[in-house]
């Protein structure tokens, strides 16, 4: 049930004012978790962005390092890298950096250990 919060501005009663406010901070709360999510997934994409032209980069330093005959070889090597990087994070890294604990002992592990390639315990 949502909160009107015009009759409680309206009102003199206290415990309806605390109520209000209350209201207002809490929607405050989950309105701020929501931006700080969107601006955490954005900055994420941007810096595996940032990742990919970076390998590009490397690529071309070394296809600058060698002779004619084997930028075709070194550009090869370079794509595999970042395939192989790419899978790399899909199955194993993202459960790493952002699997979840151990939630029914609340204990903290240095790694995480679940969503390994993407999948939840649930989904299994």
């Amino acid at each position: 049930a949502e909160f009107d919060y015009s009759k409680c501005l309206l009102e003199t009663d206290t415990k309806l004012t605390e109520r209000a406010v209350l209201c207002f901070i809490k929607d405050y709360n989950e309105e701020r978790t929501q931006i700080n999510d969107t601006i955490r997934q954005f900055l994420m994409i941007l810096c595996a962005a940032l990742v990919f032209f970076m390998q590009a980069g490397f690529a071309m330093l070394c296809a600058g390092s060698v002779r004619f005959k084997n930028v075709q070889n070194t550009m090869l090597k370079n794509l595999l890298d970042a395939s192989g990087a790419a899978l790399g994070f899909f199955f194993f890294g993202f459960a790493f950096a952002y699997g979840d604990n151990d939630n029914e002992s609340n204990k903290n592990t240095f790694l995480g250990n679940a969503k390994f390639a993407s999948l939840d315990s649930s989904d299994l």
